[in-house]
């Protein structure tokens, strides 16, 4: 199947594994990969998951879509999301460079997104655990949604990383019309701090760009801009 309008856009904009600029990296490598690994970040939205699923939809099918358009131009994909169920497999392999891996941080169960962020630390401390067992090291992390996000900024605190970020929504957007929840001043100043600190910002339609620059930040790293969203497979 062909890559969307939106895949072969930000495959473009990311550059493939031998343009990107060798840096040092926190973690050692324990073996020298054919392909250099990236990360996307997806804590709620399981690209693994059956759609259709307690908050399987959208951003499930962007990442998972993404995360094997990259794995088709050279990039070994490595999708991390929270695992939800204790009986889900903790690894899904996709296909021989894209897999999901689901981290344990918190109650292995559902939990609304709203109630998700005190389980942010432990996920941040479940990637680290992977990592270092697993050897690896990601020269770009892409977050997406505000909690991977915030998870992306807390990595990059130990890890030197080109952090990628896409909103998905925006709380400044959606608190416009409904009764703000305990979480929204934390998602707010994320949201502000991602646009601000984030190497590059993944705006997937020109109303996003205005919001973010009139309602999140003038200060942004808005680097990539996206025409149009397309999930639907260009023929």
């Amino acid at each position: 199947m062909e890559p969307t309008i939106l895949q072969k856009s930000l495959l473009t904009s990311i550059a493939t594994p031998e343009k990107l600029p060798s840096r040092p990296y926190a973690l050692p490598k324990l073996h020298i990969p054919s392909r250099q690994s990236i990360a996307l970040i997806s804590e709620h939205g399981d690209p693994a998951a059956d759609i259709g699923r307690e908050e399987a939809g959208g951003q499930n099918v962007y990442v998972r879509k993404v995360g094997e358009a990259l794995a088709s131009v050279g990039w070994q994909v490595d999708m991390f999301t929270r695992k939800t169920n204790p009986e889900d497999e903790t690894i899904v392999q996709h296909s021989p460079y894209c897999r999901t891996i689901r981290l344990s941080a918190g109650p292995e169960t559902f939990i609304p997104r709203d109630e998700l962020f005190e389980y942010m630390p432990a996920f941040v401390e479940a990637f680290q655990a992977f990592q270092a067992k697993d050897g690896g090291n990601y020269p770009l992390i892409h977050t997406n949604y505000w909690m991977s996000g915030w998870v992306g900024l807390e990595l990059k605190k130990s890890n030197n990383f080109q952090l990628l970020h896409t909103y998905h929504s925006l709380g400044a957007v959606k608190y416009k019309n409904v009764e703000k929840p305990p979480i929204a001043e934390v998602r707010l100043e994320t949201e502000c701090r991602l646009l601000e600190e984030a190497d590059s910002i993944v705006a997937t339609s020109p109303e996003e760009a205005a919001d973010l620059r009139s309602l999140v930040s003038t200060k942004d790293r808005l680097r990539l801009f996206l025409a149009e969203l397309m999930l639907k497979h260009s023929a």
